[in-house]
């Protein structure tokens, strides 16, 4: 440990003495100083070196005092020296002359002699206040003179005079400071070996009050003194004194500067060996200052600290011991500021209080009241030490004011515990009204971050206390201090500088208790009117949540616990989906963490949404989540939970739409996640497990659809609306394998057993057949053709006993193969039916079979339109961007011929103006004709165009003479099938057939 700069100087004189008077016995002397001041001082040079009997003379000792400075003696001067060798008794006889004593600083410190400096000395040395008295009386001359005492480019001494008359010792010495002028100071000892008198008397001709200090030493039993002392200073007198009593200082500035009024009275029992604290009995101390102002330069705050004390009543304390601390009464009142002054900005306020200790007895209690100024506390934080606290944020411009109560009940003589704790409670409550600011930063933050992406990496923070804050704090057996917070609430604001982005929060009721192990609770509330990150397109609107919150920490782990956590938004936006009117709610979360592992389970789970909108789809409803468990373990992640929906409505850009319930359950491991589901909607049930790579974007689903059943009670238009297909009886079943992207082991089974389905007005029953989809990565198709089957088809007109091939290839197109159908009693076929899937052009024939035309008019119930008759028809097909068209098809009778009667086939206006027209339609009314040929067109309009040539005979002109007709009809197909559908009851139609 340092000792004060005084104590070295004095060690300083006393060696020089020592040197002087031991000279010519210097090898035995030099083992015994080296042992008395090992660790403090190392004499370095001793020159010009000169003896004789009356006097003994040294030009120059220079004495290393510390690692970064030296003490120099210029023209040491003894006389008498020999009384110090051969008649100690009479060392008064001697007198001690030093010209300069002059304290170097060096400026930079050699390594090699930095590691061979000694430790520094054991604190506990003894030291006897008897002994060191009787070696005073006996071993200081009666004159020391140091004309000058040069301890920096500030301080100056002398010439110091010490005289001693038996056991009286005077000591004076005017000194000089630059910065404060002219001082002197007086010391009068009186000495016994019973009695001890000090008086220290410190002025200036420029005060007329000077500081005086009264110390007075009784010898008791026990080898115990009684101390008494009384001090009066005006400290702007002895401020440069502090500089040489604290210790070896660097620069001036460096030096403690002091002001205003101090009155000090103390007593005490004390030990003759000053070193036992345990003996320091019976102790009193009492201050009183008018203004007293200290200064002391600060690293952390890199300025002076400046504190100003006045006291309202004395300040007064009493111990019954100091080792341990045993209290018996305090009392006082006064205020205090503490500033910081760097002489830049100048003086910043750091707190501002008042306090008054209380109930003189037991138990003391010290109350406090006043404000902290965050503000001067910024040196702190940009400083290596607060940085390194506060990494990775980086605060500045703090502001505020902390408006606080303070108040500590001190344990009295015989409280229990006393033999520890001399402290017994001590409480904090911050003030309704105290707010606080600062800026944040965090540097080097990764882009992706999303507190980089939406500008809370650069915010600005604001805190208002709403209601006090109580904090106590008391002694514990298992821990040094145990602090509880036991009610509070306040408001804060995070504001981003570069975005309209803002968090606004509510903590209410917290509690905590800090000892050993930390536990605190409270209610938090968070609003975000509007949070947008760049980086994902995401947007958040209107959130509002809230939650309790309750933190357990120990030495290795931490535990997290919140309960009703609930999560509302007006709207969640993303560049792939949106969320309207969204909530979560957790009836409770628990986490654990430790060293490299985190830990936390959901019991339950609940999000809701009113609409949640993607290109593919729309959701609403919600998704329940339970036995959620979350653990990351040395960068590893795994979570696992199941999840549920009970109504979830699906519908999609199609207007398709479905109630379904769901359930399934997910497991993560690191960047992969596998699952099961099952998706049930009244007769649809689909089974399914898929696996995705997170960090790959690639996965696969394989999923069943087992045996839907479907009725005219239990249509699929019941589960799904808006399709434009209805299956209204029979079965399906499918399975396969998705993948994402596609894949080229991906397939798709399909089973159709007997299905009957409805479109648009058409329907078609008896679908039987099962088809293989499977993928190249790139299209769908089919390895051969699948044989299906349909029992009948109507769309106005019936087809019945429907038979092909089905087959997709690579080129997209849809094949059917060996295609055969009942129309009209007569019979339709074609090698191939094709439609490209990409709308690329493609060409079919159809062939139509003894036709028969008494059908045809009596499925289409014409009341002016009897025939008979058969047709054979070749169709060619062309189907592509213009749909199904028909050039150049060709029909014609088959022999012998047939029959029409065709009533008003034309409207009275033609047949007034056309006498042939009307001779024609006259003949059409009943003519049998033998031939019968023709074109046909169907173009893109769907207007079916037949071009005929009829030959034959009507009984209404000369039978005996060939009649012929040629005839252009058009007519509107799509209409045409319309009509016939809406002539007919569908479900009734659909029934019989099939009931057939």
């Amino acid at each position: 440990m340092r000792k004060p700069r005084i104590v070295v100087i004095t060690v300083s004189v006393c060696l020089a003495t020592l040197v002087l008077g031991s000279w010519w016995k210097k090898d035995a002397v030099a083992p015994h100083l080296i042992n008395l001041l090992a660790g403090e001082v190392i004499i370095q040079q001793i020159s010009g070196l000169e003896l004789s009997f009356w006097e003994a003379s040294i030009e120059k000792i220079q004495i290393k005092q510390d690692r970064n400075s030296d003490l120099v003696l210029d023209k040491v001067k003894m006389s008498n020296p020999f009384y110090l060798i051969f008649n100690r008794g009479k060392t008064r006889k001697t007198a001690l002359f030093i010209d300069k004593l002059t304290h170097v600083t060096r400026k930079e410190v050699d390594s090699d002699t930095q590691n061979t400096l000694p430790n520094d000395p054991i604190d506990d040395n003894i030291f006897s206040l008897s002994q060191a008295i009787q070696n005073i009386i006996l071993y200081i001359p009666d004159n020391i003179s140091v004309k000058t005492i040069e301890l920096n480019e500030d301080i100056f001494f002398g010439p110091l005079e010490i005289s001693r008359n038996e056991k009286t010792i005077r000591i004076k010495s005017p000194y000089k400071s630059a910065e404060y002028g002219t001082f002197y100071f007086s010391l009068l000892a009186k000495l016994s070996t019973k009695k001890v008198n000090f008086n220290l008397e410190v002025g200036s001709s420029l005060h007329t009050s000077p500081s005086e200090a009264v110390l007075t030493l009784l010898k008791g039993e026990n080898s115990q003194w009684n101390l008494d002392a009384h001090l009066i200073s005006n400290l702007k007198l002895i401020a440069p004194i502090l500089g040489v009593v604290q210790g070896v200082t660097v620069t001036p500035s460096d030096i403690i500067e002091t002001n205003g009024q101090l009155s000090i009275n103390t007593s005490a029992l004390v030990p003759d060996n000053l070193s036992f604290k345990q003996d320091y009995k019976n102790i009193f101390f009492q201050l009183e200052s008018n203004a007293l102002e200290v200064s002391i330069p600060t690293k952390i705050l890199n300025s002076k600290l400046k504190a100003r004390l006045s006291t309202h009543s004395p300040i007064a304390v009493r111990l019954r011991s100091l080792s341990p601390l045993l209290l018996e009464s305090a009392t006082g009142s006064g205020s205090i500021e503490i500033s910081s002054e760097d002489g830049i900005a100048g003086e910043n306020l750091l707190v501002n209080m008042t306090f008054d200790a209380i109930k003189q007895g037991a138990p003391p209690i010290i109350q406090a009241e006043g404000s902290l100024f965050p503000a001067a506390f910024e040196p702190v934080l940009q400083s290596t030490l607060g940085r390194r606290y506060t990494a990775p944020l980086h605060l500045t411009q703090l502001k505020g004011e902390l408006k606080f109560k303070a108040e500590a009940s001190l344990n009295p003589i015989g409280a229990p515990s006393t033999e520890q704790d001399w402290l017994n409670k001590i409480s904090l409550t911050l003030l309704p009204g105290s707010n606080l600011q600062f800026d944040t930063k965090i540097p080097e933050l990764p882009k992706k971050s999303p507190l980089y992406s939406t500008g809370l990496n650069r915010s600005q923070f604001r805190m208002e206390i709403k209601n006090k804050i109580q904090l106590t704090g008391e002694p514990a057996s298992s821990y040094p201090f145990a602090v509880k917070i036991t009610e509070g609430a306040f408001d804060s604001q995070l504001q981003s500088r570069d975005y309209a982005v803002s968090m606004y929060s509510q903590l209410r009721n917290i509690r905590c208790h800090i000892d050993k192990n930390a536990e605190c609770m409270f209610e938090v509330n968070t609003k975000i009117p509007t949070i947008v990150d760049p980086s994902t397109g995401s947007t958040f609107n209107n959130l509002d949540s809230s939650a309790k919150v309750h933190i357990q920490s120990s030495s290795n782990t931490q535990e997290l616990v919140l309960e009703q956590v609930n999560v509302v938004y007006e709207e969640l936006k993303d560049k792939d989906f949106i969320i309207n009117k969204g909530d979560v709610q957790i009836p409770k979360v628990n986490c654990t963490f430790s060293v490299n592992n985190t830990n936390c389970a959901i019991n339950q789970w609940n999000i809701h949404f009113e609409k949640f909108t993607s290109e593919y789809f729309t959701l609403s409803g919600g998704i329940n989540f339970s036995k959620f468990y979350f653990k990351e373990t040395e960068g590893n992640t795994e979570l696992s939970s199941n999840y549920s929906a009970s109504q979830l409505k699906v519908e999609t850009p199609e207007d398709y739409s479905f109630e379904t319930s769901l359930t399934g359950s997910l497991f993560l491991s690191g960047d992969k996640i596998q699952g099961q589901s099952q998706l049930q909607a009244n007769a649809l049930t689909v089974n399914s497990r898929w696996h995705h790579d997170v960090k790959l974007a690639t996965g696969a689903i394989q999923f069943s659809l087992p045996k839907a059943s479907f009725n005219s009670e239990i249509p699929l238009s019941q589960t799904v609306q808006g399709l434009p297909v209805d299956l209204v009886s029979g079965a399906l079943t499918a399975e396969g394998t998705l993948s994402w992207p596609q894949h080229q082991n991906d397939t798709v089974n399909l089973t159709l057993s007997n299905i009957a389905a409805i479109h648009d007005g058409s329907f078609a029953t008896g679908i039987e057949g099962k088809i293989q989809l499977e993928n190249d990565g790139r299209h769908w198709f089919t390895q051969g053709p699948y044989p299906l089957t349909i029992q009948s088809i109507d769309a106005g007109l019936p087809l019945s006993n429907i038979h092909f091939s089905l087959s997709l290839n690579k080129e997209q197109d849809l094949l059917l193969e060996n295609f055969t159908a009942e129309f009209l009693d007569g019979k339709l076929s074609s090698e191939t039916l094709s439609w490209n899937l990409t709308n690329k052009e493609r060409s079919s024939i159809l062939h139509a079979q003894n036709v028969s035309l008494e059908k045809l008019a009596n499925e289409t119930e014409s009341e002016n339109f009897k025939a008979s008759g058969r047709l054979n028809l070749t169709i060619p097909i062309s189907t592509g961007p213009d749909g199904v068209t028909v050039k150049n098809g060709s029909l014609e009778a088959i022999e012998p011929g047939g029959r029409l009667r065709y009533y008003d086939a034309f409207s009275p206006q033609m047949l007034a103006s056309n006498p042939q027209l009307k001779m024609i339609a006259s003949a059409l009314e009943d003519y049998d004709f033998r031939t019968l040929e023709g074109n046909l067109e169907y173009p893109p309009s769907g207007d079916l165009q037949l071009s005929l040539k009829l030959v034959g005979h009507s009984e209404s002109m000369d039978s005996e003479r060939d009649l012929v007709i040629n005839l252009n009809l058009e007519n509107n197909i799509p209409a045409m099938l319309r009509s016939l559908q809406a002539s007919r009851d569908l479900t009734e139609a659909l029934q019989k057939r099939l009931d057939q």
